[in-house]
């Protein structure tokens, strides 16, 4: 692979990054923390294959040497992509179990006040 197509490849695989980080957060899948770390990490990428100071590695790496890690470089990266867009649905859902929580306690208070109120009772003895 000639060293500009490895370059170009790198830009297109850092443009599809950005991409599928910002669909998944607008979708609520990403937190904001999330969405800005792969952010970041996708800007770095392209700027890897588009600046001609940061990709001077492009020209030490040949077809033969280059293929496998590679490939394994991106299956590691959707792996750690997949870890991360799961953690931050469970951060979301773990999140709004506790209003849910908070607004029954709130609900159940006043309802043992009201019951307080008309029984006469104080909420141990109810």
């Amino acid at each position: 692979m000639e060293a500009y197509m490895l370059r170009i490849v790198i830009v297109v695989l850092g443009i599809l990054l950005l991409v599928v980080t910002f669909s998944n957060y607008i979708k609520k899948n990403l937190t904001e923390k999330a969405t800005l770390m792969w952010g970041f990490l996708a800007v770095m990428i392209i700027l890897t294959g588009a600046v001609p100071a940061l990709s001077g590695w492009s020209s030490k790496v040949s077809d033969t040497d280059f293929i496998a890690p590679f490939i394994i470089l991106i299956i590691v990266v959707c792996f750690i992509f997949y870890t991360t867009k799961e953690i931050s649905v469970l951060r979301r859902k773990n999140q709004e179990l506790a209003m849910h929580v908070s607004l029954l306690n709130q609900e159940n208070e006043r309802i043992l006040l009201e019951l307080t109120v008309l029984t006469g009772k104080d909420k141990t003895q109810l």
